[in-house]
């Protein structure tokens, strides 16, 4: 039952406000179910019909949803929503953010800045850079962005090349371009929350597949296809999130044929291709005709470059424009000449190496603290998939954790439909800003580890 302080506005806006609050705060989760309205109507003291106005207007807001006959339900917000609805928390320094997937700290990212704008800006393209472009990008930060790719183990002419305002923003151009309500896409079991938002949008019908240690099982995807109404496969196959596990190259191939074989098409998330050291040659290379692949810099280079950049079937490539403008008009040219400076000139490859071997330092201070616990990581990867022992919950120990201090991520928002969620939490290395505020943190979440839930903390 929400806490609501009535003030001279109106009630069913201070009661949807109070469920907001809740959301950001996270006593509210995905999924959760609201009180029956005549519940909370005689809880608060207020008409049904003011309660049924301030459920409806938490769902104006996206916050929740209804089910004819079941009740009202949480939506969201994602981990990535939340950091947008509470900005306050990144200046908090008491606590220890650690839920979301940032390339660790570096040391020369920011001289590389300042040196490059001040190139730019004493340059001849300024005015050029300030006005509107070509939807797909201008034809030098395209061939910087096949350049990039090629660092992938991907091969792509420019022209083939359209840039976005970062891998998420390029994940929705494509399934907008390509995919129409109604249409069923499928992914891993558990998966980046954005593509469930992204569906949900554009009213897509997602549908997880069964994952092992070696990624998703072939003959899960190939069921799901023998109805024939599958219009994609998304996968993160290289530093699966949040679980990083590796899709292998047996299993690559047997996925890219049985793609080919039923005419559903891939969507390739490689955003953390470049950071980890086990990365893989894309599937994109398998079934080119059939794939369409992304990336960006946010995790290997720099989070507030919010540049991405994406391939697609020669035929496809007009349809990925029109989206582009459809919702962004173009990436941003300031970014798009940054990073094409910084990826011609080796200047991204020198803060990634700076990346990885922060990353490589830090997994080595996880897998320490957490000698004695049950942790999936990779040598260098942006966060670890820690097992709870008995009696913890994944969503028990994230509301622990955040009391003590430290934000983390339970499982409950990268699972996809109603299965049930592992008893698992994803803990991100790369956001606190030193390595000694990190190791603080892991300490923080072993005490909890060892010291086991309090009583207060169970919901009974």
């Amino acid at each position: 039952m929400p806490k609501v302080k009535f003030g001279a506005g109106a009630r069913y806006i201070a009661i949807a406000d109070a469920l907001s609050e809740d959301i950001r705060n996270g006593f509210l989760q995905q999924g959760d179910r609201l009180p029956t309205h005549r519940d909370l109507s005689w809880h608060l003291g207020v008409t049904v019909g003011t309660v049924s106005r301030a459920y409806a207007e938490a769902e104006r807001r996206g916050l929740t949803f209804g089910e004819v006959g079941r009740g009202t339900f949480v939506h969201g917000p994602s981990p990535a929503e939340r950091h947008m609805l509470r900005p306050s928390r990144f200046e908090d320094q008491n606590i220890i953010l650690m839920d979301f997937a940032y390339p660790p700290p570096g040391d020369t990212e920011e001289k590389e800045m300042a040196t490059t704008l001040q190139a730019i800006s004493a340059g001849p393209d300024l005015s050029r850079l300030l006005s509107y472009q070509p939807h797909a990008g201008l034809k030098n930060h395209r061939e910087a962005g096949a350049q990039w790719l090629e660092l992938n183990g991907l091969t792509v002419e420019p022209d083939n090349i359209v840039l976005t305002a970062g891998a998420h923003h390029a994940i929705a151009v494509t399934m907008a371009a390509t995919a129409r309500p109604g249409d069923r896409v499928l992914c891993e079991e558990m998966t980046y929350p954005g593509i469930q938002s992204v569906c949900r949008m554009l009213g897509l019908r997602l549908e997880g597949l069964t994952i092992d240690a070696n990624g998703i099982l072939p003959e899960a995807f190939e069921e799901a296809c023998q109805t024939g109404d599958v219009k994609f496969l998304y996968c993160v196959p290289n530093f699966q999130n949040p679980t990083t596990r590796l899709l292998s190259m047996e299993r690559r191939q047997a996925i890219a044929d049985i793609a080919r074989r039923y005419r559903v098409s891939i969507i390739e998330d490689d955003v953390f291709g470049l950071i980890v050291d086990n990365a893989l040659p894309p599937i994109t290379n398998l079934a080119p005709e059939r794939s369409y692949y992304i990336t960006s810099l946010a995790k290997t280079v720099a989070p507030g470059l919010r540049v991405g950049y994406m391939t697609g079937p020669q035929h496809s490539i007009p349809s990925l424009i029109s989206a582009v403008r459809a919702t962004c008009w173009m990436a941003s040219p300031i970014t798009a000449e940054i990073a094409s400076r910084w990826i011609i000139s080796g200047a991204a490859e020198r803060i990634l190496e700076g990346r990885k071997e922060g990353a490589r330092r830090r997994v080595e201070i996880a897998r320490r603290i957490f000698t004695n616990y049950e942790i999936e990581s990779e040598a260098r990867g942006l966060y670890i998939w820690l097992h709870l022992p008995a009696p913890w919950r994944s969503s028990q120990f994230m509301h622990a954790a955040g009391r003590a201090g430290v934000t983390i991520t339970a499982s409950e928002p990268f699972v996809v439909g109603r299965k049930a969620p592992p008893h698992a939490v994803r803990i991100c290395l790369g956001q606190p800003e030193s390595d000694e505020k990190m190791t603080r943190g892991l300490e923080i979440l072993l005490n909890l580890l060892n010291k086991g839930p309090d009583v207060d903390s169970l919901v009974f």
